[in-house]
């Protein structure tokens, strides 16, 4: 199918997402009955069990999860073409690398498997199996070993980065994986025209989120040793010397460069409220860029991160009130 022909479908699938309108519906349901009730009524039906309520908020993340995989399923099948085709792969293998570091992350913080899994978004482009099998695994090292034995792509930038660990945490195997993901996608773009460019672009605004939130983890705690190793090159909006003096900075300088320059809230100090008020920051630009080139693969990746983002905040109001957050909690989680 056409590029244009996926374009008109896609923009009739994104009308039926929520949207901050449709969330904050759903967040004023009373019970998670209701807002499973309230969800199956919507474009998410697929998500929830049909009837009843399910075992765990586990399943309710993993459906989610699924109805994720089978939109993105669904574009690769119908994407003509070797430039928009190549240049989609290229953008749905930076899932791999979220969802790589997001097991990191997991098995480094000692999280249960569930919640490890509902962190990482879905992989098309390879097994969920050995990502699971390194979720639970019982150290970093042995995780590494599950993904290089499964032959994952990213597996030898990770082998490379484990002995920094010891010297530096969680933060070199991170950027390993994130780096090597970044070239694989860079690669395609120089190939794909137009459509390169709207990946090229997506990449830079990405590389900006992905800084801004270290910045964040780093803030308050002095200056480090080598600021210019921790940060990716290539952003739109902060350069590297920038970056480096910024490294441990106050938070409250931090929160004032972050909020002039993404527009998102100062107020924001919690990694977690960081990461979804960038990600906003690169949905919106995404969004601009899809409505200037309609007839690009910009339509279908603005798409993929709108309907990932609200997936995530779906999934944060029906944990929200199963560990019974407050609304006013929940309601700022969305609000990023």
């Amino acid at each position: 199918m056409r590029l244009d022909q996926v374009n008109a479908r896609v923009g009739a699938r994104r009308a039926r997402l929520l949207g901050p309108e449709g969330l904050h519906q759903l967040a004023a349901r009373p019970t998670l009955e209701a807002r499973l009730a309230w969800l199956r009524a919507s474009g998410w039906a697929a998500a929830v069990p049909a009837e009843g309520e399910p075992a765990g908020i586990e399943e309710l993340e993993a459906g989610l999860r699924e109805a994720q995989r089978r939109e993105v399923a669904w574009l690769l099948e119908h994407v003509e073409g070797g430039g928009a085709r190549g240049v989609l792969a290229a953008f749905l293998g930076l899932a791999e690398a979220d969802a790589v570091n997001a097991v990191l992350r997991g098995v480094a913080g000692g999280a249960a498997l569930d919640q490890t899994l509902a962190a990482a978004p879905p992989t098309p482009g390879f097994a969920e199996a050995p990502l699971r099998a390194a979720a639970a695994a019982p150290s970093l090292e042995a995780a590494v070993a599950v993904l290089t034995e499964a032959g994952h792509p990213l597996a030898p930038a990770l082998a490379a980065a484990l002995p920094e660990r010891a010297h530096h945490g969680l933060a070199p195997l991170e950027q390993a994986v994130e780096r090597a993901a970044l070239a694989s996608a860079l690669a395609a773009c120089r190939r794909a025209g137009e459509d390169g460019r709207v990946l090229r672009a997506h990449l830079g605004d990405r590389i900006d989120a992905r800084n801004a939130a270290l910045l964040v983890e780093l803030a308050g705690s002095g200056p480090p040793p080598e600021p210019g190793a921790l940060f990716l090159e290539g952003g739109r909006r902060l350069d590297q010397a920038r970056l480096a003096s910024l490294a441990g900075a106050p938070l409250a300088e931090v929160q004032a460069v972050l909020a002039a320059t993404f527009a998102v809230p100062p107020t924001l100090s919690s990694p977690w409220g960081a990461e979804l008020a960038l990600e906003r920051a690169v949905l919106l630009r995404a969004r601009r860029e899809a409505r200037a080139r309609p007839l690009s693969v910009a339509v279908p990746l603005a798409y993929l991160l709108e309907r990932r983002a609200e997936a995530r905040r779906i999934a944060v109001l029906l944990r929200g009130h199963a560990f019974e957050l407050p609304a006013e909690q929940v309601l700022d989680l969305l609000e990023a």
